[in-house]
């Protein structure tokens, strides 16, 4: 029998496919393409829901960090290109081949082992390699690049077919850093063109690079957030109209009248400084609404915002419903996403939460059933 409960994560495809579509509009008459980012259980989405809609839409690939993550897409039968974007764990060469995967090379013993496994399977297995121009995490040093370039025959079963690199700071676009990386991103170009190869894909616009730096788009630009309908930065609000996919629902199960100089969960944090009437809503930490909010998150009930009052518990937190004129139990509340006109977004969340969106997308998705949605 399911297990019932009054919270929900709605994903609406349709603004899935509105922000792949202005996204889309970005690389228009250049012939770039996009490999959608669904790492992460597409940052709490859906990787299968996400990545088949993404995939009629039109999306040349998709984004992966984990091995796990290419079989469960390979299973729901998408056939597009999938790049193992962080290298592979060692000892799992083989799925990789097996899988059809494209894995990302940030080091070169990395090449060794594959060449080993493609070798044995009697198959060429596909590699993009991966460049570090500044992010200082994973990626080949330009003289580790120039030493694969010169090497490459030495792994024949290892078809070389792309080269990328990540920024480290394009969600605030005015860092000189962004122009350094681009230029020493093109300077590794040059230095493959010269060694004799020309890479087929090439790709280093994240979200923010994709926005905001029409230069670092090349042939294929890799989304993720904005996909998502989250701004990469508040620059970015400025330049694309995005729609957010993810919003959290769940109800009040409790009311309760209390008098001035009540207390309110653990610890006392919250003191009521008149009569107050208090909500109880079964959202708690366990279902990703993080303890950092506690006395200082809002939630949406009868398109009034409430604030969220004392401590947070594991399965529930605490509303001051005071001005909401008929609260009663029962009554939808709404912690992500909008209600009669009023909205809060993923952004303010994250601000109240003292965190990014990523990681309270990540949470609140993977926490919490989902349910999609796309018109009526």
């Amino acid at each position: 029998m399911p297990c019932l409960t009054s919270n929900k994560v709605e994903i609406d495809l349709e603004a899935l496919e509105h922000n792949f579509r202005v996204l889309e509009a970005l690389l228009s008459g250049s012939g770039a393409r996009m490999l959608a980012v669904v790492k992460s259980d597409a940052y709490g989405h859906g990787i299968v829901e996400v990545s088949k809609a993404l995939e009629a839409l039109g999306a040349w690939g998709f984004g992966i960090s984990e091995i796990e993550e290419g079989h469960i897409l390979r299973d729901a039968g998408i056939s597009s290109p999938i790049l193992l974007m962080s290298g592979l764990c060692p000892g799992t060469e083989d799925e990789v081949i097996k899988l059809d995967l494209i894995t990302g090379i940030p080091d070169k013993a990395l090449l060794n082992a594959l060449e080993r496994a493609a070798a044995k399977a009697g198959r060429r297995a596909r590699v993009h390699l991966k460049v570090d121009t500044g992010m200082g995490r994973l990626g080949l040093s330009g003289s580790e690049f120039q030493e694969v370039l010169n090497e490459r025959s030495a792994w024949p079963h290892l078809e070389f077919q792309g080269i990328f690199s990540h920024f480290s700071a394009a969600d605030t676009p005015e860092d000189p850093l962004n122009q350094e990386q681009i230029d020493r991103f093109t300077r590794m170009l040059r230095m493959a063109e010269h060694g004799g190869w020309i890479p087929d894909a090439v790709h280093m616009a994240n979200s923010a690079g994709l926005i905001h730096f029409p230069q670092a788009r090349f042939n294929l630009a890799r989304p993720g957030i904005a996909l998502y309908g989250a701004y990469p930065g508040d620059a970015s609000r400025h330049k694309v109209n995005l729609r957010p996919v993810m919003s959290f629902k769940s109800k009040v199960i409790s009311l309760k009248d209390v008098p001035e100089g009540f207390t309110v969960s653990y610890g006392h944090t919250f003191v009521t400084a008149r009569a107050s009437r208090i909500g109880v809503v079964p959202v708690g930490y366990d279902d990703g609404y993080p303890r950092r909010l506690s006395n200082r998150g809002r939630v949406l009930v009868r398109g009034r915002s409430c604030p969220v009052v004392g401590r947070i518990c594991m399965k529930a937190l605490m509303v001051d419903l005071t001005g909401v004129d008929g609260a009663s139990t029962g009554d939808d509340v709404v912690l992500l996403g909008s209600q009669h006109g009023a909205t809060i977004t993923v952004e303010e969340v994250a601000q109240w939460a003292d965190t990014i969106s990523y990681e309270l997308l990540c949470l609140l998705g993977t926490r919490n059933q989902r349910r999609y949605l796309k018109g009526d």
